[in-house]
């Protein structure tokens, strides 16, 4: 064998530290698109939570506009979580029976949505203060805030606040 043909010889083809490299190259980019995917879901699933919240502390307040007698006494206002049958019976239930119904399945609705979630309704003149268990409600003024508190994917508590002056 000449030593041209020689030449040839080492040079086709890959040798197996080149296609070693290739491999680790590959398996990195493999697992930033993984990591990336990880972190996509996350960040969904955090949205979703914190759309759920949204949707629940407005949920709230259609259910205080749709009792205004209940509104106009005051009985929204860091009600009981008292499950009435009166309100689902034909001859229903006086309003503050159904501000106590409305908390009660308004409590059950984010037991169901929210992870480890709690909410408060009340009068309060600085909506945006408190934590899950103290949710700072003075009572003073007329604006009633909605309160939502709830675990991220991450374990931080989250929370969202809406306040309506009726």
């Amino acid at each position: 064998m000449n030593n041209k043909n020689a030449r040839n010889i080492k040079n086709k083809g890959f040798t197996l530290i080149e296609v070693l490299i290739a491999l680790l190259v590959l398996s990195i980019g493999l697992l930033g698109v993984a990591a990336l995917q990880a972190k996509s879901q996350q960040f969904s699933r955090n949205a979703y939570l914190n759309t759920q919240a949204t949707v629940i502390a407005h949920d709230m307040l259609e259910r205080v506009r749709a009792n205004p007698d209940g509104l106009k006494s005051g009985f929204y206002n860091n009600p009981a979580t008292t499950q009435q049958t009166a309100c689902y019976s034909v001859t229903g239930c006086n309003s503050q029976q159904m501000a106590q119904n409305d908390m009660f399945e308004w409590a059950d609705d984010i037991a169901n949505k929210l992870p480890t979630g709690k909410a408060v309704i009340c009068i309060d003149s600085t909506q945006d203060d408190g934590i899950a268990d103290a949710p700072a409600c003075d009572g003073v003024g007329s604006i009633y805030a909605v309160k939502v508190w709830w675990n991220n994917i991450n374990n931080t508590t989250q929370r969202v606040v809406t306040a309506a002056a009726f």
